[in-house]
């Protein structure tokens, strides 16, 4: 039997990356637990809006080539981007938080890459954010919601993954400079403007001048187009897939970069 020493410490390394980056994530966790009513704005709004877009805008499925006659499923995809956005930017209030009781300069002597507690600070966010989908699905389906092609729904679920990431390092990118809790009311502006200035109401072909121009160009229109498949009635095609995968790898790899970069440079 041959025995492989690593004597190089990179083994070490990443078990204690990891071990710093499940700690933050698991102390994010369990004050969620301690304190439920941090996830109340997150679950509240996608759920009231979903109810209420339900009943009034029924009738919205009688515009010409409307993809399904059922406004709910039509609507469901965006409230889960709703409630996994704000629910990822629970990172950026969480450590915006610790910033200004000085537990995070604390959480910077931990051993090891700073990137760890980005990392565990995004997990931690995750695990609220999968919380709210839940029961979002769950509000949507009694209210009439049901997938027409089942294969789109793991693309939906990792659609709400990868928005619920990318509103913890958007929000995580911004506190990492700023340093100071004022700047917390930008983390959900951010997020309204991208995710309304896209087809989250209507599909872009019956949107007229700056809102088509811009919902064309805005990545949430492409990730908007990735998760609803599950819930149309054309199904799951290659045309709607391949852009939002495109929209998940580049603005994950930008924000990532921007918040690391942030964090990197951060001085106490």
């Amino acid at each position: 039997m041959t025995v492989t020493i690593d004597t190089s410490g990179r083994g070490d390394a990443a078990f204690g990356f990891w071990s710093s980056a499940r700690i933050v994530m698991w102390r994010g966790w369990v004050k969620t637990q301690r304190m439920p009513s941090i996830v109340v704005q997150s679950l509240f709004f996608p759920t009231f809006f979903l109810i209420v877009y339900s009943g009034l805008y029924d009738a919205v499925t009688d515009l010409p080539g409307f993809p399904t006659d059922d406004v709910t499923n039509w609507f469901l995809p965006f409230m889960l981007f709703q409630g996994a956005a704000f629910g990822g930017l629970g990172a950026g209030f969480g450590t915006a938080v610790d910033i200004d009781s000085g537990f995070f300069d604390r959480l910077l002597l931990m051993p090891g890459n700073r990137s760890a507690i980005m990392v565990g600070s995004v997990g931690y966010a995750l695990l609220r954010s999968l919380f709210v989908a839940v029961v979002v699905a769950g509000v949507g389906v009694a209210l009439g919601a049901s997938p027409t092609d089942w294969a789109g729904v793991p693309l939906l679920a990792l659609a709400v993954v990868a928005i619920s990431i990318m509103g913890s390092l958007y929000s995580l990118a911004l506190i990492y400079r700023v340093k100071d809790q004022r700047v917390a009311p930008l983390f959900p502006i951010g997020i309204f403007v991208l995710l309304f200035v896209s087809s989250a109401q209507v599909p872009l072909s019956v949107t007229t001048g700056w809102l088509n121009a811009a919902g064309r160009i805005n990545p949430v229109t492409n990730l908007l187009r990735l998760g609803r498949q599950a819930f149309l009635d054309t199904g799951v095609t290659w045309e709607d897939t391949w852009g939002g995968l495109v929209a998940i790898v580049v603005c994950t790899a930008l924000l990532g970069w921007w918040a690391e970069r942030g964090l990197r440079h951060y001085n106490p």
